[in-house]
């Protein structure tokens, strides 16, 4: 049974939740500093404490919160901080009880009775990076090389789970140039589809991952449907001479690769999927090849796509805080600068595919995939509707409590149910061999 906590307590801890002293705030350069601290804090206490005394040593030791948020030097980053108050008072009462399973100790997120044991691990277990002590918040937009070095980090334990899944599936890897750029084909033991193939946009909100930390986003499909994928490894932001169309000109040029003179494969049997960033690539870049006329795909899927870069989405504001894979105050403040990206590109169709006018063109049977817990599930609904608008062949298929990219957890039934329902609308929609 959850331990009863008092909603006075609970009312008082609001006055200022988890931070350190309010002197202090000046030696955190920015809020993502000063929450990170906070956290562990929040962790210090919740392991030693519970019920009410928790909530009670919370209020008093961290009761200058709402004051060190109010110091911040950029004001612009107050009220995303008074937010976290918020959430950490969430936190203080949701966890009082260590033994309830169904919370997540650092990112407070309802986790409904239908969500399997394998899913529900992950949601409970799941830290993001923004909450951790280490966390000091992403580069200067300008600093390319430290975006390399924050994107290097993250490699070697992604490519070392990645070859697991291979390992998993008996599935095999070639790297190959193909119209100019490097893919990696991951090839099924038992090819069921010699005539088709799939191509893989990764998702990495356009400057991380490569086919090789991925292989969550390509290993099931190809184990699935028994078909070769060619996973792109364009080229990642920041550039100061690059821009997210030439990743999507290298997504387009491995289609024109393959579809060619000696490509060996017909337009209408290649596939092309995606999610999030990969997901805004698929978009992209069929959307310019519907523009120039001639061979596309024979099908398309975006996952949790990017399709509107000026975040005039309505779940990017109302799952503004409780999406647990990306957080729109970063992607506001350091993350789409470092891209480029400005009013005027936010503005245009070639980026922001949803604000396009797609009638009177041809147009690849789409299907677009999210999860009701993310903040690009929007995106995706409206790119929906403006293809259903238009006339053109479109499914919509949202999972609901599901967060961001879900489906790359192959251990889940959740994830396995969508690789399922994605594989049925491939093989129902790529032409005969």
């Amino acid at each position: 049974m959850k331990t009863w906590t008092s909603p006075f307590l609970a009312s008082a801890a609001l006055a200022g939740l988890a931070t350190v002293a309010a002197s202090e705030a000046a030696d955190h350069g920015s809020h993502w500093n000063l929450m990170s601290d906070a956290y562990a804090r929040v962790g210090e206490i919740l392991k030693s404490e519970e019920g009410t005394t928790a909530v009670k040593r919370l209020n008093e030791e961290l009761s200058a919160l709402k004051e060190a948020c109010d110091k911040l030097e950029v004001k612009s980053q107050n009220a995303p901080c008074h937010e976290d108050v918020r959430r950490l008072l969430s936190i203080a009462t949701f966890n009082a009880d260590p033994n309830d399973p169904n919370r997540n100790k650092t990112f407070p997120t309802h986790i409904p009775d239908f969500v399997s044991p394998e899913m529900r691990e992950v949601m409970v277990n799941w830290t993001p990076n923004w909450l951790t002590s280490s966390w000091e918040g992403y580069p200067d937009p300008t600093d390319y090389g430290a975006w390399q070095s924050l994107h290097d980090e993250l490699i070697d334990p992604m490519e070392a789970a990645g070859k697991q899944l291979l390992k998993t599936y008996n599935l095999s890897t070639e790297e190959r140039e193909i119209g100019g750029v490097r893919t990696v084909i991951i090839s099924p033991s038992e090819n069921r589809h010699p005539g088709k193939i799939l191509i893989h946009a990764h998702g990495g909100a356009f400057y991380g991952n490569t086919p090789e930390t991925t292989f969550d986003r390509t290993a099931p499909l190809a184990n699935h449907m028994g078909i070769d994928i060619a996973s792109v490894d364009y080229k990642l932001m920041p550039a100061p001479d690059w821009d997210i169309l030439d990743q999507r000109d290298q997504v387009i040029a491995v289609f024109d690769a393959l579809t060619g003179e000696g490509g060996g494969y017909k337009p209408e049997n290649v596939g092309i999927y995606g999610c999030s960033a990969g997901g805004g690539l698929v978009a992209m870049a069929t959307n310019a090849m519907s523009h120039r006329g001639g061979a596309l795909p024979g099908a398309a899927v975006m996952q949790s796509p990017q399709t509107d870069f000026s975040f005039n989405s309505d779940s990017t504001w109302t799952l503004r805080y409780d999406d647990p894979r990306t957080n729109v105050d970063h992607l506001i403040d350091s993350v789409w600068p470092m891209l480029g990206i400005t009013e005027e590109k936010a503005q245009d169709p070639r980026y922001s595919t949803v604000y396009d006018n797609f009638e009177g063109r041809d147009f690849p049977p789409t299907m677009v995939q999210t999860g009701s817990k993310e903040i690009q599930m929007s995106d995706g609904i409206r790119m929906y509707g403006v293809l259903r608008s238009a006339g053109h062949e479109a499914i919509l298929d949202v999972h609901d409590a599901m967060q961001h990219c879900f489906h790359g957890h192959s251990e889940t039934p959740e994830s396995a149910e969508a690789v399922r329902r994605v594989a049925v609308f491939l093989e129902e929609h790529l032409g005969s061999e």
